[in-house]
């Protein structure tokens, strides 16, 4: 019997080890810094110290010893500088970040409003514009004084050198750049020369690039056509509702409670998920991303942009394999861009690239499997998005 007890005591031990391994892998192996290239970190919120929030805290620069361009990244929504997110702590962004190193790329980078909480949250597109704004006026700062001191305390002190600027921007953070780079005070910023809008698709609003992501998880996971139809009609009645500013906030309890009606009425599972992501856009704390979104127009802001910086290049950037970018939206992006007619602006599409950069063998599959390819710490980032960021295309 004592046996049997030790047995099952090690048994356990070895599952919650295993356990413990596939959720840590990633940070233990990221600890170890596979990287050849030496680099100092230079914390931004020093160059801004009146602002606290979570963006000026995180805003950094990881400076190379020899600086050829600067790329700040613009992560996803609810997605922190490491783009880990509630339930996904990969650090895929820390890996990518000294890839760019590697290559002589000074990094900027910084996690957005909204990022620093185990929420899946909606923030408001107007905070995360200006927290954009916030970080480059504090790198430009940086960059103006005479020296900074190195921050693991150093001895001696050094100047951040003057080199070309990229903006990277992700997914969401494609809305959030085109608006931002247009505003006095980032227009005076002289040394951002291209844009880089990868991983996003927006047929039309910020509202339709967000239900086209849902659409796509659904049908990854293999919900019939016809429940995408009835997910389709929900969509449609719920829209009007945001459309005409009719949409009331509900809190987590009431839309419990909706959902439990639902249930008993016989609303088949894969609707039901369906209404409970919906109830994410009627949040209190999300009401004021959803009635802004339904207003965005991706075009719109593009035109806007160009004509306020005709010089800038722009590059929409779409890997082959992203698991966020509904086919069809890609298909409508590609098509928008290469008959836009909008000067400097160009389309790509990365080979066997996913939403994170990295290199996959195979397109999407369902959400799950997806979340574990995410989780893998040894995955090669594209060749040819590290060369298009190093100015190499």
């Amino acid at each position: 019997m004592r046996k049997l007890i030790v047995i099952t005591f090690l048994l356990l031990g070895l599952l919650f080890g295993g356990i413990g391994v596939f959720f840590y892998l990633p940070t233990i192996v990221e600890g170890w810094n596979f990287g050849s290239a030496d680099f100092r970190t230079i914390h931004l919120k020093r160059f801004d110290p009146s602002e606290e929030a979570v963006w000026m805290q995180s805003a950094e620069v990881l400076l190379p010893e020899k600086v050829e361009r600067y790329v700040l990244i613009v992560p996803d929504r609810n997605t922190d500088r490491d783009w880990n997110s509630p339930g996904n702590e990969a650090r895929t962004g820390l890996r990518f970040a000294r890839k760019l190193v590697e290559s002589n790329i000074g990094v900027i980078r910084y996690s957005p409003p909204g990022s620093g909480n185990d929420q899946i949250n909606l923030t408001d597109p107007g905070l995360s514009r200006i927290a954009l704004e916030r970080v480059l006026r504090a790198f430009q700062a940086a960059k103006d004084t005479e020296a900074v001191e190195n921050s693991d305390e150093v001895s001696g002190a050094d100047r951040i050198p003057d080199a070309p600027l990229s903006v990277l921007s992700v997914g969401e953070g494609c809305i959030i750049s085109l608006a931002a780079l247009q505003q006095p005070e980032v227009m005076r910023i002289s040394n951002i020369d291209s844009l880089y809008l990868a991983g996003c698709a927006y047929p039309e609003t910020l509202l339709d690039g967000w239900i086209g992501r849902v659409y796509y998880n659904m049908e990854l996971t293999g919900v019939s056509a016809d429940l995408m139809d009835r997910a389709a009609q929900i969509w449609s009645e719920r829209k009007k509702e945001i459309d005409e500013g009719s949409l009331k906030p509900m809190d987590k309890d009431a839309w419990e409670k909706r959902l439990e009606k639902l249930k008993e009425q016989g609303m088949p599972a894969d609707l039901l998920a369906f209404e409970k992501t919906l109830s994410y856009l009627s949040r209190p704390d999300n009401i004021v991303w959803t009635r802004a979104a339904a207003h965005i127009r991706f075009q719109d802001l593009l035109t806007q942009l160009r004509e306020s910086r005709p010089e800038l290049r722009i590059v929409h950037v779409m890997g082959e394999y992203d698991e966020e970018i509904r086919p069809a939206d890609r298909e409508a992006m590609e098509n928008y861009v290469r008959t836009s007619g909008i000067d400097n602006y160009e389309f790509r599409t990365l080979e066997r690239m996913d939403h994170s950069f990295c290199i996959r063998e195979s397109p999407p599959a369902s959400p799950v499997e997806n979340m574990m390819r995410r989780r893998d710490p040894f995955v090669d980032f594209s060749p040819e998005i590290l060369k298009l960021l190093a100015g190499a295309e």
